[in-house]
């Protein structure tokens, strides 16, 4: 994931997701790529991030926040990744505008010491765009996420890609295959070189069980993909994706409604 990370240099808001086959929509993130300061370790960042909850809801702002942490990549080259989330771009602005004018005199005021736990090398904003969600209703404080690099063809419909995945959802749903979501994310701000790809796809295994029910069944849903025609729709639209980068995917706090 190092060239990814480095060009960026799942998401998942659970109060707001229905029972039904999910809605599809997009919503405002950033990564922020990060290393520990000395003699700090990612219990001093937990402790950093629980104080900004108490200012997102003193001021009625909506975020939440997650943490990722490398498990399978070689070429990681930082300790950490903050991934942020808001509900529209409305509230994106709103937040970061909080946090530029009124959070520092909120942090003095409250004894609260800010960016002593890391060093955050890059940020970058992109649309996240929800296409996929089962769930049996239970979530681990720490799940998988697979990450991958997405290249779209010339004659690409980003719409009638993501259409498809609302029929993979229904088909999921009918076979009884649940725990995870997949979603897309698209440059929004702070890139400055060219990409090498179109979208980031990150499926997100809300528990253990799930991603190891995921391996375990893959076969069969594998053959119900094919038999679907699933396989060939998505190929209109999609070139190639990368192998997965694995990360731990920690569920911090959210405050939004």
């Amino acid at each position: 994931m190092k060239y990814l990370i480095n060009i960026l240099t799942i998401f998942i808001f659970i109060g707001s997701i229905q029972a039904e086959t999910s809605e599809q929509r997009v919503y405002r993130s950033e990564f922020m790529f990060c290393d520990y300061n000395e003699g700090n370790n990612y219990q001093d960042v937990l402790t950093e991030q629980s104080s900004y909850k108490a200012f997102l809801e003193e001021n009625g702002l909506e975020y939440n926040r997650l943490n990722l942490m490398p498990i399978w990549d070689n070429d990681a080259e930082y300790d950490y990744v903050m991934w942020g989330n808001w509900p529209n771009g409305e509230m994106q602005y709103k937040e970061w505008g909080a946090y530029m004018n009124d959070y520092p005199a909120w942090a003095a005021e409250n004894g609260v010491e800010t960016q002593t736990a890391g060093k955050c090398k890059n940020y970058v904003s992109m649309r996240n765009h929800r296409v996929f969600y089962t769930s049996t209703g239970t979530y681990d404080d720490r799940m998988f996420s697979d990450w991958r690099q997405c290249k779209l063809k010339p004659q690409a419909n980003m719409a009638e890609l993501k259409a498809v995945y609302a029929e993979m959802e229904q088909l999921a749903r009918d076979n009884g295959v649940e725990g995870y979501a997949v979603h897309f994310f698209t440059p929004y701000r702070g890139f400055q070189d060219d990409l090498p790809y179109d979208f980031l796809m990150a499926t997100i295994w809300f528990t253990s069980e799930a991603r190891s029910d995921g391996v375990a069944n893959w076969p069969e849903w594998n053959a119900l993909m094919e038999e679907s025609g699933l396989y060939e729709k998505r190929a209109k639209h999609v070139e190639s994706c990368s192998g997965a980068d694995t990360y731990q995917t920690d569920w911090v706090y959210s405050t939004i409604n």
